[in-house]
Order: C-alpha cells, then structure tokens, then sequence
C-alpha cells in the first residue's frame, strides 16, 4: 500500500504494475498550485512556462502544449482571464490539469471564488438559451 492509499488520497500506479494496461484514478487538481509552490517544487529543476487563455481549451491548444512539453523540463502552465471568460478560471485550469503532459497548473490574476461562480452562471444561462425548445419563454 502506498502513503497515498494510506492516508485516503488519490494515486496513481505505474502502467506496468496494473495488469489490466489501464492507469489508476489520479485526482489531477492536485496539479494546481500557487505560483510559489512551482517555484519550490522545481528547486532548479528546468521547466517551460506557458501562458493562456484556454477559454475554450481546443485541439490546438492539446497539440501545441504536447510541443511544449520536452523531457527532463517540467511544464507549467499558467491560466489567464480574458475580458469576458465563457468558462471559470478553475474550470479552465481544471480541464488543463487533465492533461498528462502537464505538471503544473498556476492560477494568474485570479478572482474570487464569486467571480467564478458568476461566470459559471452566466455560462448555465447561455446554454439554456441557445438549447431551449422553440416557442417556450
């Protein structure tokens, strides 16, 4: 058993080690860290900083931090707030965080948990406009 297992915390194994290919459950938020935290865990190690929206995050986005990520550097991607995000700065670092070829995710910029909320309530209600069935309210 693993310290993770142990203290109830999500881990991830080896895919050598699971005798059905498949990787165990890796909670990916534990990604995201402040940016001080990066700096430390690195201690000199070499990264590559990456900035940006991801307000969608697309296919482009996924192919070009693929690009981005070199082995032996750490790749760090930062999360900015466009003018008018479509989706919550912790949603779009989220969704990053996912994404294997990424190490850390670092919220820059970042508003309250309000503004967030806000945003994602504004998303909802765009979404349930543009799906309503014609001719109700």
């Amino acid at each position: 058993m693993s310290i993770g297992q142990a203290r109830g915390l999500p881990y991830a194994r080896k895919q050598g080690d699971d005798p059905t290919g498949r990787l165990a459950f890796l909670d990916t938020r534990t990604k995201i860290i402040s940016e001080e935290d990066v700096r430390q865990r690195l201690c000199g190690q070499p990264a590559q900083w990456v900035a940006g929206h991801f307000d969608p995050l697309l296919a482009e986005h996924v192919r070009r931090l693929r690009q981005c990520s070199t082995p032996g550097r750490r790749l760090v991607v930062e999360i900015t707030n466009p003018p008018r995000p479509l989706l919550a700065q912790r949603a779009r670092a989220e969704l990053v965080a996912a994404l294997g070829m990424v190490d850390y995710v670092v919220l820059k910029d970042g508003g309250a948990a309000s503004d967030d909320a806000a945003v994602t309530e504004r998303f909802i209600q765009h979404v349930l406009r543009r799906h309503r069935p014609e001719g109700t309210g």
